[in-house]
């Protein structure tokens, strides 16, 4: 066969209660048939038991031919789709076999009875990620947020996931890293337009059981429809090439990039893949069992008034320079004290210089009075706290 004409299908083998022999031996009938593709490794669900597999078609037919692999890596017609699964189904126990997500035989099963899929970890990582901006991403839902600083920027694990692509321009580009089982799922949230709501992003996937259903000859007509349908299944489009363009510099490193982003990629490719754009491929290394630095820190979520205190015990983290005068609540006594006279020192020459400089006679009385009472108000209020909190300290020796 040379036709270049193919597609393929998703075949979903679901097992009610625990399998763990499933993918063996949904791998087993796939081999023995000699069909051309992929299987992932087994996903555990509360009731149930999924096994996805990707098989090579002849054609886009309804029910289309599916391709057969001979003993020297020949291409050949193998059975119709809907012959083939019933033979699967009746021969592997499967209780379900979804094709392209409908049930061969009827409607497919509630996703009550099937259960939820098991627990996922997440971890956030970016050069210029901020711990205010996953807070908000939690929103006012109750959350653990696990972060810490690291050479290439924040990282972070929320015990709850959030709503990675809210976190605003300032942050990006960032990684957000998903894994569920044996399926980890790497997205860059890159910047867009800036009347852009979201922004550009791009996804790839690992799944660290996915094997071929049969290894063909190499060189093979096999193997190179092969690596077609592994490229049609995970290589990147056009527009997530040209986010690579935009994130990686050096052309050398360019050129890898967006070669190990059409194709396969296993662990390793992922992480030289994430290295090449700018992020610390130790990240993935805290999905996959590496310890939690020591040095690592909770933010708490929960409701309107737990949210907002972290927002802004994060912001005062985060602020440089004068930014800094703004979020003085944690200094020590003696420097709330400086602070808040330097503020009323300061306040006192501004009021001068508006109420005599006629360049400032464009501003009404009441906007600069408006404008020294805050002025004043916040000297006051720090010069004061720092006297207290100074008394306070005395006390308690």
């Amino acid at each position: 066969m040379d036709s270049t004409e193919f597609n393929y299908l998703n075949l979903d083998f679901i097992f009610m209660g625990d399998k763990p022999d499933a993918a063996a031996l949904i791998r087993t009938a796939l081999a023995d048939r000699r069909l051309l593709g992929f299987i992932g490794g087994a996903v555990e669900r509360e009731h149930s038991t999924e096994v996805m597999a990707e098989v090579a078609t002849v054609s886009e037919a309804r029910d289309a031919v599916l391709y057969r692999i001979d003993a020297k890596g020949k291409l050949r017609e193998g059975s119709r789709v809907t012959k083939l699964v019933h033979e699967l189904k009746n021969s592997t126990g499967a209780d379900y076999v979804l094709v392209d997500g409908d049930e061969i035989d009827g409607p497919n099963p509630d996703e009550e009875l099937l259960g939820d899929y098991g627990t996922s970890s997440e971890l956030l990582h970016g050069p210029k990620l901020k711990g205010s901006e996953l807070v908000l991403a939690a929103g006012f839902e109750t959350n653990e947020i696990t972060v810490w600083e690291h050479g290439a920027g924040l990282m972070a694990m929320p015990k709850e996931p959030v709503y990675a692509p809210s976190i605003g321009r300032s942050s990006r580009p960032y990684l957000s890293l998903d894994r569920t089982g044996n399926v980890i799922t790497a997205t860059i949230e890159a910047k867009g337009p800036r009347l852009e709501l979201f922004g550009s992003s791009m996804s790839m996937t690992v799944d660290l059981e996915r094997t071929v259903i049969l290894e063909p000859e190499a060189g093979s007509p096999a193997a190179v429809r092969l690596e077609e349908l592994d490229h049609l299944l995970h290589g990147w489009d056009e527009t997530e090439l040209e986010l690579v363009e935009q994130l990686v510099e050096d052309p050398a490193h360019r050129a890898e990039a967006q070669q190990l982003a059409r194709g396969s990629r296993d662990l390793k490719d992922l992480k030289r893949l994430l290295a090449l754009l700018g992020f610390d491929a130790r990240s993935v290394d805290y999905l996959t069992g590496r310890p939690l630095p020591e040095e690592r820190r909770v933010i708490t979520t929960g409701g309107p008034y737990k949210t907002i205190k972290s927002a802004l015990a994060e912001q005062e983290r985060e602020a440089k320079g004068l930014e800094r005068l703004l979020y003085r609540h944690n200094w020590n006594p003696k420097a709330l004290i400086g602070s808040g006279a330097a503020v009323l020192a300061s306040g006192a020459a501004v009021h001068l210089v508006l109420a005599k400089s006629e360049r400032f006679g464009w501003l009404p009385k009441p906007a600069r009075q408006l404008l020294m009472l805050a002025w004043y108000a916040d000297g006051a209020f720090y010069l004061g706290k720092g006297i207290v909190d100074a008394l306070k300290a005395k006390r308690s020796r």
